[in-house]
């Protein structure tokens, strides 16, 4: 990682547009060259982001993504900011759309084969065991050639086995917390994602998503 003082922090948000701030400051910002700057705080003295910043897992999970296969940004810099407790990486976006976004200009039926998707998508992540504990419609983008992919991947495991069913379970619970994206998934379209996590990961698998659909209370 690359030490930054705050005089070169500031010449590299020069002409920025913010993406995402929060009461202690910028979060994510889109630099004058089109990559973006995503800002981990570390928020306490004794912190595991001492030895594992966020910003090297990002990397690290875009890098082991792309070597399975599935979309994710390009790394350009993991950065340091010791003066500010910062620890950043630069990325050069992928281009397209949130889920969330793309799905609300769709209709009914055009939506519900994107739900689909959406399963067999979900299917292969957890068949190659990819534990995205974030997991959401505003994490997943529609790329312009229609196939899907992953951005803000720092909490995220990959581990060597499919995922044991408790963490598909858990995938789930953190999914369908929105109330617009459990009204597509759950009440709207459940048996178009079933039927998409089934084409990867079998019949068997797909039952037992629908039995824990069941016992999931959706988001508000």
């Amino acid at each position: 990682m690359k030490n930054l003082s705050e005089a070169e922090l500031d010449a590299l948000l020069l002409g920025a547009q913010t993406i995402e701030e929060d009461g202690l400051g910028l979060k994510v910002a889109r630099l004058s060259n089109g990559d973006f700057l995503k800002l981990y705080r570390r928020k306490r003295l004794l912190s595991s982001a001492l030895w594992s910043p966020p910003a090297r897992r990002f990397a690290r999970n875009a890098e082991r993504l792309r070597q399975l296969g599935i979309a994710a940004p390009m790394i350009e810099a993991l950065l340091l900011i010791p003066s500010r407790n910062l620890n950043a990486v630069q990325y050069h976006p992928l281009p397209g759309d949130t889920l969330r976004s793309y799905w609300r200009g769709l209709d009914a039926s055009a939506r519900e084969l994107g739900v689909e998707q959406f399963g067999a998508f979900l299917g292969q992540l957890h068949q190659l065991g990819v534990y995205f504990r974030s997991l959401h419609l505003g994490n997943v983008l529609k790329l312009p050639e229609g196939e899907l992919g992953l951005i803000d991947l720092s909490d995220m495991k990959i581990e060597n086995r499919p995922l044991a069913s408790w963490k598909r379970r858990r995938n789930l619970q953190h999914i369908l917390r929105y109330r617009e994206d459990s009204d597509w998934l759950l009440r709207q379209h459940r048996e178009a994602w079933i039927r998409g996590y089934a084409s990867i990961c079998g019949n068997s698998a797909a039952a037992r998503l629908s039995r824990d659909l069941a016992r999931i209370q959706p988001g508000s």
